[in-house]
């Protein structure tokens, strides 16, 4: 059974996902809808994972095995690419945002959280990378010709 702080954190995640779904529906700019549908994004991005793992424990479902060798799967590279993506939406955002005469604060911000996001999912690059290595010294028996 689910204690009263994780429904609170899963209501309060889709409340604040739909309010900036809502909003990038409504708004006219341009600019500040590509914004709304980042923030939702980041809400609701986590709020889909919670709710699969809370099915996958309803249904007595183990946790998916991970590679020995490190590989990453397919869904921690659907992560990486979608979350990428949006970082890299709100880049544009700022970058829109400076075309049109703006300050420059949203470009700023955005280059500052997409930096942060990149430095998280280099993590499954490089375990990647490390796969691969591992991969291909132990298949050649004098390493890499």
């Amino acid at each position: 059974m689910m204690l009263l702080g994780e429904i609170g954190l899963r209501l309060g995640t889709a409340v604040a996902g739909a309010g900036s779904v809502i909003l990038a529906v409504n708004l006219d700019d341009l600019v500040m809808r590509l914004v709304a549908v980042v923030i939702a994004v980041m809400f609701i991005g986590p709020l889909v994972v919670l709710l699969v793992m809370d099915v996958r424990e309803w249904l007595s479902r183990p946790p998916p095995e991970f590679d020995p060798t490190g590989r990453p799967g397919a869904v921690e590279w659907g992560f990486v690419v979608f979350f990428d993506g949006v970082m890299a939406l709100f880049v544009y955002a700022g970058i829109l945002d400076v075309q049109r005469g703006g300050s420059g604060e949203l470009l700023v911000t955005g280059v500052m959280v997409g930096v942060v996001m990149l430095l998280l999912t280099s993590g499954v690059v490089a375990r990647w990378l490390r796969h691969r290595r591992a991969r291909r010294f132990s298949r050649l028996p004098g390493g890499p010709e």
